[in-house]
């Protein structure tokens, strides 16, 4: 590509395989990593020795899960700058963006963007959203649809970024393929995988994206105090992580997701 494509994403092993891999295919300008959370979060101080254990069980198959699929990723050599939640949004991010004077700015694993970085940015400023939107929008949006019956909602969406939480318009989203056998954090492996191979097809594609509104009064957005210890009862307690058997048996019949696609 000839465009100047430039990054702002988080540090996690998924942030990085995503950024990487359209490194290698496409090249980087620069881009701002954020500092993320550790991958292993304390559960609240009140959680019950029975939430303990799904906590536990939870958030450790999550981290052996990424590793698997992801290996170990270091962030891509070009020029960065690192910041933290608080930082993320300053006047330095913005001067920083500015002088790479990208075409494309790819968003994934961030905090909010806000000013002075948000106007700092191109009109083609994407963001990669773990989560079908609009009907799951906010965090944890890989969790919900397991937490609600559908795991064939799990899935990503590509939208452009504007001052409310994803949703701007959508240009591409994508669902896992899901075999038997998969848990709630293989599919969300997956869909990170097959999320950054048609992320790479998409900007051989630039600019020629058709554009989809959405409509979020028709979905929800979820906030990282509404997950609680208790929801995990639901996947490990009930399920026993086997959710999808249950929907490729056809035990559980949830709808059908209707996306928006390029290709």
């Amino acid at each position: 590509m000839k465009e100047r494509i430039a990054w702002i994403g988080g540090n996690h092993r998924r942030h990085l395989y995503y950024i990487n891999n359209i490194a290698e295919n496409l090249g980087l300008v620069g881009g701002i990593v954020q500092e993320r959370e550790s991958m292993m979060p304390m559960p609240p101080m009140d959680t019950r020795v029975y939430d303990l254990k799904n906590w536990a069980r939870h958030f450790g198959a999550r981290d052996i899960a990424e590793e698997i699929y992801f290996g170990e990723q270091k962030e891509p050599d070009i020029d960065l700058l690192r910041v933290d939640e608080a930082t993320l949004n300053e006047l330095e991010s913005a001067e920083f963006m500015r002088k790479l004077k990208p075409d494309i700015v790819l968003i994934f694993g961030s905090g909010m963007i806000r000013e002075p970085l948000l106007s700092a940015l191109p009109k083609d400023t994407i963001n990669l959203h773990l989560g079908i939107s609009p009907r799951y929008r906010g965090a944890a949006t890989l969790f919900w649809p397991f937490y609600f019956l559908e795991p064939n909602w799990a899935g990503t969406t590509f939208h452009y970024i504007q001052h409310s939480p994803d949703s701007g318009d959508i240009i591409h989203q994508v669902v896992p393929i899901m075999e038997r056998g998969d848990g709630i954090h293989n599919i969300a492996c997956k869909a990170v995988v097959e999320s950054t191979l048609e992320a790479i097809a998409l900007l051989n594609r630039y600019p020629k994206w058709d554009r989809f509104k959405q409509k979020p009064e028709a979905g929800k957005n979820f906030l990282a105090s509404d997950f609680r210890p208790q929801h995990l009862r639901v996947i490990y307690s009930e399920f026993d992580n086997k959710m999808v058997d249950a929907y490729l048996s056809g035990e559980l019949k949830p709808r059908e997701p209707v996306l928006k696609r390029q290709f």
